[in-house]
C-alpha cells in the first residue's frame, strides 16, 4: 500500500491509451468504448470512467472549435501525475462563456447515451452552486458517488466532469470565481482570480492518461496560485472514489 491507503499501482496506472482507443473514426463517429472493468482497483475504475468522459468532450470540442482547458485538480494531475490526482474524484475544466454556449448548441447532441449533460434545465433536482461559475456537468449514467439514505439522490449523481464557465471583465481578462473554502468571499471580498488572456492563450498541451489535452499557457503559474509548491504530494488527503460506485447507478443503489 502507498499513501492514503491507495495501492502503488494507483499512482502509476497503465494509461488509458494503452487499454483502448478513444478517437473519432474517419467517417465521423466517436469510437470510445467503456473500459471501466479494466481497472484493477475501484480508484482506477472510476478514473477510467472520468478519462472517457473528458476525452469524448475533447473530441467534440475539437470538432466544433470549442476552447477549454484543464482546471484545478485535473490540471494538477496532468502536471504532477500525467493523469488523475489519486485522491481527486472528478474532472474540472474551464470554458469561456461563448464556447460553453457553442457546446450547448452544437456539442450536446453528440454525447453518447450514457453521458448526461446536467444543468438546472435538464435536471430539475440539481441546483447551481451560487457564485461558483459551475453551470453544467457531464455525468456518467452507470455510476454513483453515493446517495446516503434511501431516496436522497433525486438529482443525477454519477461520476462527473465539472464545467466552470469563466466570466470576463471589461479588459478581456478571465475571472475565476470558484473557491473550495468560501464562494461568497471569493467573489465579494477577496475578489476573483484574474487571468490575463496571455496566461491562457495560446493553449499548451499536457499529457492526461495518455491523451494530449489543452492546458493554460502559464499552467505552472496558475497551479502555483492555487497550490503553492504543487509538485509536492500532500500526506493528508483521502483516496478518491472510495465512497463511489463505478458499476451501479444511483437509481440502482436506492
Amino acid at each position: 500500500m502507498s499513501l492514503y491507503g491507495a495501492k502503488d499501482s494507483d499512482f502509476r496506472p497503465v494509461p488509458y491509451t494503452r487499454l483502448a482507443p478513444c478517437e473519432r473514426k474517419p467517417e465521423g463517429d466517436i469510437n470510445c468504448p467503456d473500459i471501466r472493468s479494466n481497472g484493477t482497483t475501484r480508484l482506477r475504475q472510476g478514473q477510467l470512467v472520468l478519462t472517457r468522459i473528458l476525452r469524448i468532450f475533447d473530441l467534440i470540442a475539437k470538432k466544433h472549435g470549442i476552447r477549454y482547458w484543464l482546471y484545478r485538480g485535473t490540471l494538477l494531475g496532468a502536471a504532477r501525475h500525467n493523469g488523475h490526482v489519486p485522491f481527486d474524484n472528478d474532472i474540472d475544466i474551464c470554458i469561456p462563456k461563448e464556447d460553453y454556449e457553442k457546446f450547448v448548441k452544437y456539442g450536446v447532441k453528440e454525447l453518447p447515451e450514457d453521458i448526461f449533460f446536467q444543468t438546472e434545465e435538464t435536471d430539475r433536482h440539481w441546483e447551481i452552486l451560487p457564485f461558483s461559475g459551475l453551470l453544467g456537468k457531464l455525468r456518467d449514467m452507470r455510476s454513483c458517488y453515493g446517495c446516503g439514505r434511501a431516496g436522497s439522490c433525486k438529482h443525477k449523481n454519477g461520476l462527473q466532469l465539472d464545467m466552470f464557465v469563466v466570466e470576463m471583465d471589461s479588459s478581456g481578462n478571465f475571472l475565476e470565481l470558484f473557491s473550495h473554502s468560501n464562494l461568497f468571499r471569493r467573489r465579494y471580498i477577496y475578489g476573483p482570480y484574474v487571468r490575463k488572456p496571455s496566461d491562457i492563450f495560446p493553449l499548451a498541451e499536457l499529457n492526461f492518461d495518455g491523451f494530449p489535452l489543452p492546458a493554460p499557457r502559464e499552467w505552472k503559474k496558475i497551479l502555483h496560485s492555487f497550490y503553492g509548491d504543487f509538485m509536492v504530494i500532500p500526506t493528508n488527503k483521502p483516496v478518491g472514489h472510495l465512497n463511489s460506485d463505478p458499476f451501479h447507478s444511483c437509481d440502482e443503489m436506492q
